[in-house]
């Protein structure tokens, strides 16, 4: 497996198998997005947002070495209507500058506190790492703080607040 591979792997906790995004994904993210309530959309884009933005999905489906995104696809049998195959979760590391990396997660509401973030979480720092990058940003509401507990496991957190969004920065340890 090279640097930027990605195991298929069953979340921690859940019936989702995580894997490398591709083009192939397109319709099926925006499926995932339109289930997404305007809740979660405004927590993950901080802003009202009908469908994923097109560059950024573009970016994130174009398997460059320096966009990793991944989803979280149903592995086996239904959950809440959910059927085997759908895809319920996208996060995304992009290199920005030399060593430095942005990451975004989104989990679909039906799958939230299942530990499918967390998982997800886990393979894109792994994934920055193994690709050069020591510092990754994110950007978080105010009210969403808890992440940063979830961040720590990567690195020292910093943070800084600025108009209701955290704009945390993790220098990844060891």
């Amino acid at each position: 497996m090279s640097s930027l591979d990605v195991a298929r792997r069953p979340a921690a906790r859940s019936a989702v198998t995580i894997r490398r995004a591709g083009e192939r994904d397109r319709a099926a993210l925006a499926e995932m997005f339109a289930r997404c309530t305007t809740q979660t959309r405004y927590r993950r884009f901080h802003g009202h947002v009908n469908a994923l933005p097109a560059r950024y999905l573009t970016e994130a489906l174009s398997g460059s070495p320096d966009h990793l995104a991944l989803v979280a696809v149903v592995a086996s049998g239904p959950r809440e209507s959910f059927t085997e195959g759908a895809i319920v979760a996208l996060a995304s590391c992009r290199t920005v500058a030399t060593g430095l990396g942005d990451l975004g997660v989104l989990v679909e509401d039906g799958w939230q506190r299942v530990g499918i973030g967390a998982a997800l979480l886990r393979e894109i720092a792994g994934y920055a790492t193994r690709a050069g990058i020591g510092v990754f940003t994110a950007q978080v509401l105010a009210e969403q703080s808890w992440i940063l507990r979830l961040l720590t496991a990567y690195g020292s957190c910093e943070s800084v607040t600025k108009s209701g969004v955290l704009e945390v920065t993790v220098t990844a340890s060891g």
